[in-house]
């Protein structure tokens, strides 16, 4: 990641970004609904927005160091999310209000982002580092047996060799310079 794209910008801005939501959001809802699994979100909210300005600062040579961070703060996020998600839904205090509710559904949607972005970025490596390899090898040289058939084959339809072709002194003749097998130079062509 020697220099980062437009896109890239975004997303690591973004991240940056999202921390300060998550922390106004977050800590009153841990105080609020006496639970501290949203709280511990904070933690890689946190490590991504520093990394995120970290990444932004200094440009990175070694991209499978990236792909570990990202990958690490992904499964970091996303170990968070799951147990809040399954905690909240499995409780179903609503006799805490509405409010303590959508105040946690909002605190989580910073930490969704995060990990969004984060998987994102692994996987776009991925895809570049197993994908577009095997897409875009090609063979260093045309077999033999190919190019000599190639030579051998040239229609005198195309504008190209017609330019290239003389008429000889018999009428409908053309001379054209080719590569045969036997080694000669020109192939003459009757034309009927």
């Amino acid at each position: 990641m020697d220099n980062l794209s437009p896109l890239d910008r975004i997303l690591r801005t973004t991240t940056l970004i999202a921390f300060f939501p998550a922390l106004g959001l977050l800590i009153p809802y841990g105080i609020v609904s006496t639970t501290t699994v949203p709280a511990l979100g904070l933690i890689p909210a946190f490590f991504s927005a520093t990394f995120s300005l970290l990444s932004l600062k200094v440009n990175f040579r070694w991209s499978q160091l990236v792909l570990y961070i990202d990958t690490s703060l992904a499964i970091f996020i996303f170990s968070i999310l799951l147990p809040f998600w399954v905690l909240s839904a499995g409780r179903r205090r609503w006799e805490d209000g509405g409010g303590v509710v959508m105040l946690g559904t909002y605190g989580t949607v910073p930490l969704l982002m995060d990990f969004c972005i984060h998987a994102f970025f692994v996987l776009r490596h991925l895809f570049r580092m197993w994908i577009i390899p095997s897409i875009t090898r090609v063979p260093a040289e045309k077999p033999r047996h190919l190019c000599e058939s190639e030579a051998l084959y040239q229609p005198l339809d195309t504008p190209e060799y017609d330019k290239d072709a003389r008429v000889s002194s018999e009428a409908g003749t053309l001379y054209r310079p080719s590569v045969d097998t036997l080694g000669s130079t020109e192939t003459v062509v009757k034309l009927i």
